[in-house]
């Protein structure tokens, strides 16, 4: 499951790339519109992808989750008010780091015990977790490719298959 769970995160790089570098496309005003869904603005959603993305990282180099969701807090406030410019260049940073850790990692099927506050303790391979956060952000691609219909704009596709092709895998 390894090369599964890099695969997928290197997708989960490359979709998150082609939202971001979309959405350059959209004026900043509507980026950071409020509207009625899942979240409150498309600049809030891409806050929180990397937030999470963050986290799961923070976690995958041994932080306790409890420890990392404080960190997590703390950064939010700073990372909702970023321009998309800029949450695009932390994100770069974060996602590289992400797949230096992803290199550097002997064996993603190591187990460690999460201790997640909102649902309780669970052994957990470090690919489950990679997984995890590469599915969390095909969920939020769908909010924000939603949001953007609503507001009257097109999205971009960010299929795994395109990816694929793409990256003749």
């Amino acid at each position: 499951m390894s090369n599964h769970a890099k695969t997928l995160y290197q997708y989960n790089v490359w979709a998150n790339g082609r939202i971001m570098e979309h959405l350059q496309t959209i004026s900043p005003e509507k980026y950071e519109q409020e509207i009625k869904s899942v979240f409150p603005s498309l600049a809030k959603v891409c806050s929180h992808l990397y937030l999470v993305e963050y986290l799961w990282l923070d976690i995958l180099e041994g932080k306790d989750m409890g420890v990392a969701l404080e960190e997590v807090f703390q950064l939010q406030h700073e990372t909702d008010a970023l321009p998309l410019e800029e949450l695009e260049a932390a994100y770069r940073t974060l996602s590289e780091r992400f797949l230096s850790f992803l290199e550097k990692e002997e064996n993603l099927e190591r187990r460690i015990l999460l201790n997640n506050p909102y649902v309780g303790e669970r052994e957990t391979s470090l690919a489950e977790i990679v997984l995890h956060a590469a599915n969390h952000g095909t969920y939020h691609r769908g909010n924000i490719s939603a949001m953007l219909h609503q507001l009257g704009d097109a999205s971009v596709m960010t299929d795994f298959v395109f990816y694929m092709y793409q990256e003749d895998l």
